[in-house]
């Protein structure tokens, strides 16, 4: 199971706007998030070292393209 946490994206005065108007439009309440970049495909070896260290360190990591 791959877990998220995306950001709250950073809008211009312009953007809300727009927003805010779809909103009225449409009845519905509007979040914007920053997009999460695609997750990086790793050579078996890669990911080996990757799970070792989630192992050493107790956490879960997620490999994204840089």
């Amino acid at each position: 199971m791959a877990m998220e946490c995306p950001k709250i994206a950073k809008l211009s005065e312009d953007q809300l706007g727009e927003i805010r108007k779809m909103e009225k439009k449409m009845g519905i309440i509007l979040i914007a998030y920053e997009k999460i970049p695609s997750y990086k495909k790793l050579a078996p070896d890669a990911l080996k070292k990757i799970q070792s260290l989630e192992k050493d360190t107790g956490s879960i990591l997620v490999a994204y393209e840089a």
